[in-house]
């Protein structure tokens, strides 16, 4: 949805408990989303997530619970390497959280910024 048809469905909306001045000023405060994040940043997160997986071998595989097999000229094959999903998605998270955590912050810093014109009019 693009900003200014958002701002005509609001002038053109019956009042609420907030005044329609009150939400055009907020829509209007609103520029671009917030932290734009660089295919940089994502590499970053990657190289993270990939180095923690090398230095952690024991918390990314399921040692205990791989699966072997004696194929026909009775060479042992391994057949099944569980993972630890769990483990890696933790490891995801604490690396691609941040992107979403930083604009949540900037976004309070502009909800402040919104309350403290408010109390100046």
């Amino acid at each position: 949805m693009k900003k200014e048809f958002v701002l005509q469905l609001v002038e053109n909306s019956a009042s609420s408990i907030f005044s329609r001045e009150d939400v055009i000023k907020l829509i209007n405060s609103v520029e671009g989303g917030g932290r734009v994040i660089t295919t940089n940043d994502i590499e970053r997160a990657i190289d993270r997530v990939i180095n923690w997986a090398g230095d952690n071998e024991s918390d990314v595989v399921d040692f205990d619970s791989v699966e072997f097999e004696l194929s026909y000229d009775n060479r042992l094959e391994v057949s099944n390497v569980p993972l630890q999903l769990e483990n890696l998605r933790e490891a995801l998270e604490n690396n691609f959280m941040d992107f979403g955590e930083a604009v949540e912050e900037d976004d309070l810093v502009e909800l402040e910024r919104v309350d403290e014109e408010r109390d100046d009019e």
